[in-house]
């Protein structure tokens, strides 16, 4: 069976071999992670190039995805034509300022970088919030190559390709303009902002996706969108203002990629966010990722249960807490349980529960795709 039979079986809910998805956006591992199940395997493989430097984790070498078994790769279109990635720093951090103006600081001895300034962070009205410079999210340097390099990828491989968002969701981009704690606030006295940054994303993505999917949406699989919406104990506000704000946002987005595209769509939302499931099955999302499963209301079996013939699980493999803390025998064990719970009548793609972090054991970190693979 291939890896795009064994994807699109258990997208469509059909029984088949595990598939496994290691490596891209969601499912990658920490720099220091990484490079300790290299050195753990005993390989010699060349400097990992970093695929997002906000949570420092790589692009493994091809040697470990065929290793762990992945059936996907990740594809990113190109930045804004006007920017460049550069890495500056001072006697204590490094920083960099991305396409949107928003300023990322890590300690040089720490491990991800986190926001410092956002953009928008003190604008005192919507008319300040309105002068911000969008960039364009139809810029021809964006598609510049890029069909030639994802055709070349459909032809070296059957693994099935996730195009991913370059930016977050409705909320979370709007907070990585605004800041979090600011946004928070604008959702009750400042609801005019929030209304118009919720829209102003929504609508600048579906222009980017739109544009993106009619260079390369034939070579397409699966396009990723998502939002972060809960934390560990639960939303990160009511399900009420999910409705008010960004429900139907979402959904726009959705049906704009659905209209460009006959790829799957895959929702990445964090978190305990049960109680918006359905919501997503409704704003039409086929696959759900990370499936935060120890966090509140998250359990497998119950997750399965209760949304498993609307949804594809696309995560959820091992508990966070097992793979940092646990031996080998109870990551192999969880692993069997999760696999065990989400599996049945397929629906479900093994993956870590986000991006494996720095502190994991490396021999822990193999375990968990050993045992992956046993399903195959």
């Amino acid at each position: 069976m291939t890896s795009q039979e064994r994807v699109k079986q258990a997208v469509n809910h059909k029984g088949g071999g595990l598939p496994i998805d290691f490596g891209g956006l969601h499912s990658s591992l920490h720099l220091k992670a990484y490079n300790g199940v290299i050195e753990r395997k005993g390989w010699k493989v060349p400097e990992p190039e970093i695929q997002d430097w906000f949570q420092m984790i790589v692009y493994p070498d091809r040697k470990l995805l065929d290793a762990f078994g992945t059936d996907c790769m990740p594809v990113y279109a190109n930045p804004g034509g006007d920017w460049a990635f550069e890495i500056k720093e001072d006697d204590d951090f490094e920083y960099f300022t991305n396409e949107w103006g928003i300023v990322l600081r890590k300690p040089k001895d720490g491990y991800f970088f986190d926001m410092k300034e956002c953009p928008l962070q003190k604008a005192a009205d919507l008319d300040e919030v309105k002068k911000y410079r969008w960039p364009d999210p139809e810029d021809p340097a964006r598609i510049r190559g890029l069909k030639d390099r994802v055709r070349k990828l459909k032809e070296q491989t059957d693994r099935v390709l996730i195009l991913f968002n370059p930016i977050g969701g409705t909320h979370e981009h709007s907070y990585f303009l605004r800041g979090l704690d600011q946004l928070l606030m604008d959702l009750v006295i400042n609801p005019d902002i929030a209304d118009y940054l919720a829209a102003r994303v929504s609508e600048w993505s579906s222009a980017y996706f739109t544009s993106i999917l009619q260079e390369i949406g034939e070579y397409i699989d699966i396009v990723q969108v998502g939002d972060d919406l809960g934390s560990t104990n639960g939303l990160l506000f009511s399900r009420a203002m999910y409705h008010k704000y960004y429900k139907n946002r979402e959904r726009a987005l959705i049906d704009s990629i659905r209209k460009a595209s006959d790829a799957f769509i895959y929702f990445h939302n964090c978190g305990s966010i049960r109680e918006v499931i359905p919501d997503m099955i409704d704003i039409g999302v086929d696959i759900l990722n990370p499936v935060q499963i120890q966090a509140m209301n998250m359990d497998s079996r119950d997750l399965k249960r209760d949304f498993g013939k609307d949804l594809t699980f696309w995560g959820g493999g091992c508990d966070p807490r097992v793979l940092t803390t646990g031996t080998p025998d109870d990551v192999e064990k969880e692993v069997r349980t999760r696999i065990e719970d989400f599996s049945k009548d397929g629906g479900f793609v093994f993956a870590s529960v986000h991006n494996i972090q720095a502190n994991d054991p490396p021999e822990n970190i193999i375990t968990m795709y050993e045992t992956a693979l046993e399903y195959r």
